[in-house]
């Protein structure tokens, strides 16, 4: 194989220019052709095969019609093939829309060019390709078939593979439960592993909490004696205190949450590139846990202030 003319061999020994990945250099592809997207595919840059055709018809439509050219003029020479190529891949070999790729199928120089680039979604259960080819370019071809079905029935699985294989012997059908099974498990276990540290955090945040609020003591007391000295009752340095609580409690209950559902967009969005759905009800209630632990404790902490004469505290703050 080669692109833009280099072959493999001169792209590996090169150590300049774009660092190409071996592996995307060397390993053996299995690529398809048709004449659509499929549900994980989206196109990121070029155009997909039918305005790309549409313009070859009338690129070539225009020249079969210029002036001076002769009816039995020679044919010009095969265009390469349209292919579409994952964006991840076309990053690690270097290449782009417009850019050759020459395939060596069974022994037969294909010329290709890239049309366009895709997004694939690998994590999807759907046949998915590196590499995409316009159809009519690999009909005569060595070609596999591969179709997928979801069977949710263990029992009625097992007949459909057994049928199969009695009526068509030389299809061999895989059971991808097994699979399945294992990406889940794995997966739980990130997310135990996300909930327990989830979990640590905002029980480590409560501990910093109840300390900051236990260090205030000193502050609260001389708030409580000032008031009382100025004439407030007792009702009302409590109705102070809870409020201010409150206020303190509901703020750190909502920076937690938007800071945490910021946080879950940007892992849903970035890292699994999946859809981010805020769980709204949940998280509500956790910004109104923090308000009412924060008033709890604090009120826990300040409660045998509120009944003190001012006298006896300023007696102890001398001492």
């Amino acid at each position: 194989g080669a692109i833009n003319g280099r072959s493999v061999k001169q792209l590996l020994a090169d150590s300049g220019g774009h660092r190409r990945g071996r592996w995307a250099l060397q390993r053996e592809y299995r690529n398809t052709y048709r004449d659509s997207l499929t549900s994980s595919e989206t196109v990121v840059a070029g155009r997909w095969w039918t305005s790309y055709a549409s313009a070859s018809a009338r690129a070539t439509a225009a020249a079969a019609g210029a002036p001076g050219r002769s009816p039995a003029a020679p044919a010009p020479p095969p265009a390469p093939a349209a292919i579409s190529v994952e964006q991840d891949l076309a990053q690690e070999l270097g290449v782009g829309v417009g850019d050759r790729i020459t395939w060596d199928v069974q022994g037969v120089p294909i010329e290709s060019r890239i049309a366009s680039l895709r997004h694939v979604t690998w994590a999807r259960f759907e046949p998915n390709f590196f590499v995409v080819f316009q159809p009519g370019t690999l009909d005569a071809a060595p070609q596999s078939f591969v179709v997928l079905a979801r069977v949710p029935d263990e029992t009625t699985r097992a007949e459909l593979q057994r049928d199969l294989v009695l009526a068509y012997p030389n299809i061999a059908a895989l059971d991808l439960t097994l699979v399945e099974r294992t990406l889940d498990q794995v997966l739980g276990s990130v997310t135990l592993a996300i909930k327990f540290m989830a979990l640590f955090s905002i029980a480590s945040g409560l501990l910093v909490l109840a300390g900051a609020i236990a260090t205030s003591r000193f502050q609260r007391l001389k708030e409580s004696v000032l008031l009382k000295t100025l004439g407030a009752t007792r009702r009302q340095i409590a109705q102070i205190t809870v409020t201010e609580y409150v206020a303190l409690g509901a703020l750190a209950g909502l920076t937690g949450v938007l800071l945490a559902a910021v946080a879950g967009w940007a892992l849903m969005r970035f890292f699994f590139d999946a859809p981010f759905h805020l769980p709204g009800l949940p998280l509500s209630a956790l910004a109104v846990a923090a308000a009412a632990i924060t008033t709890l404790v604090g009120l826990a902490n300040s409660w045998a202030l509120f009944g003190r004469p001012p006298l006896a505290v300023l007696r102890d703050m001398g001492e």
